[in-house]
């Protein structure tokens, strides 16, 4: 059922033709919202989504590597419902890093559509927590995590635009159908990490949750007033994860203090 209260905002979504980018579409399409989606086939994106109406829904097909093409979309977007309230970078710029290619203005031409709307980039609890063998992906949503907290510093005061970035654990999408094999085959060198991997019970005892509950929590954080959060780690794996993580850094902060900072500190006397 829709809410009258929401017709008048616009989401506008890269990747949404898949996954955790088409549970998020359909979901604020119930929600009443106008909705602005990308693709790589603008056709399929239409008939996955199964809405064709043109004052609520705009398909678009769009090279998000090629600047002009960003342009030209938001230029479409902002023509078609007159405004962006809400942004969701669920591309995700694969394996090759989120800043190849792309400089901070590139970044700006697509967020900086009006004051007071909210970007959220898709990121990961691999952002934050190294995988055996995820290294690149590791990588490329780590440069996307301090990109965009580069980012959110430079917009928010200026130009009230909220940045928050969603670092999700596991979560049923086509992440698991289209991870890509390595250039270089080193599984014989790896044999045992991959072994130790794959037999692992923290694997086996993964959870594949339900993408719909992002779409819930942006629309939620969105709809808040006050300060936005800059990171949420969603789900309770990203969320142990993380803490997990923040032991370890206090850990080493506390065991190395004097190196790190006694050292720089005028002699008593």
């Amino acid at each position: 059922m829709t809410t009258t209260n929401n017709n008048n905002k616009v989401l506008f979504i890269t990747g949404a033709s898949t996954g955790i980018g088409l549970a998020i579409t359909k979901y604020f399409l119930e929600k009443g919202y106008k909705v602005a989606a990308t693709s790589r086939s603008k056709d399929n994106l239409l008939k996955v989504v199964g809405n064709d109406d043109p004052n609520q829904f705009l398909a678009l097909e769009n090279d998000l590597l090629n600047d002009e093409a960003i342009k030209k979309t938001v230029e479409e977007v902002v023509s078609t419902f007159g405004r962006i309230d809400i942004v969701v970078n669920n591309a995700g710029f694969g394996y090759y890093g989120p800043a190849e290619g792309h400089t901070m203005q590139d970044y700006k031409n697509l967020f900086d559509i009006n004051p007071g709307s909210h970007l959220f980039n898709v990121s990961s609890i691999c952002s934050t927590w190294a995988i055996p063998l995820f290294a690149s992906y590791s990588a490329s949503k780590s440069a996307l995590d301090g990109l965009t907290e580069s980012y959110a510093a430079e917009v928010k005061e200026l130009l009230g635009i909220n940045v928050t970035i969603l670092n999700i654990g596991t979560f049923q999408s086509s992440f698991q159908s289209s991870t890509r094999e390595p250039s270089i085959d080193l599984k014989a060198k790896y044999a045992s990490v991959y072994a130790s991997f794959s037999s692992s019970e923290s694997l086996k005892l993964l959870e594949w949750k339900d993408p719909v509950k992002i779409a819930e929590i942006i629309q939620q954080v969105s709809d808040r007033q006050g300060p936005a959060p800059l990171h949420l780690f969603i789900g309770p794996d990203s969320d142990h994860l993380a803490r997990q993580k923040i032991k370890l850094l206090q850990k080493d902060l506390d065991d190395n203090v004097d190196l790190t900072v006694h050292k720089f500190l005028p002699s008593s006397a």
